[in-house]
C-alpha cells in the first residue's frame, strides 16, 4: 500500500507541479547569474562602481564562482558571444 501511495504521489506531482518547479529553477539560475554578474563584473571587464559591495559579498559567492564561470563560458562559446534570455 505504501509503494502504491508513493507512486500515485509522484505521478500527481509530475502532472501538476513539475512544470512550475522547472520554471522556478530556471528563474533562480537567471537571477543567480545576474547577481554574479553584478558582483564579479570586474573579472569580465565591465567597470561598475560596486567594488565595496563586491568585496563584502565575495565570501558568500566563492563556492559558486567556478561553476558560474564555466556556465558563462559555455553559454558564450555555444552562441557565438550573444547572450540569450
Amino acid at each position: 500500500m505504501g509503494r502504491l501511495w508513493k507512486t500515485v504521489k509522484e505521478i500527481l506531482w509530475g502532472l501538476f507541479v513539475y512544470d512550475l518547479y522547472t520554471e522556478n529553477m530556471k528563474m533562480r539560475i537567471r537571477y543567480n547569474d545576474a547577481v554574479n554578474l553584478l558582483v564579479f563584473s570586474e573579472q569580465l571587464g565591465i567597470p561598475l562602481m560596486n567594488s565595496y559591495v563586491s568585496m563584502r559579498l565575495l565570501p558568500y559567492f566563492v563556492g559558486d564562482l567556478e561553476h558560474w564561470k564555466r556556465r558563462e563560458l559555455r553559454r558564450t562559446s555555444t552562441d557565438g558571444g550573444r547572450r540569450s534570455t
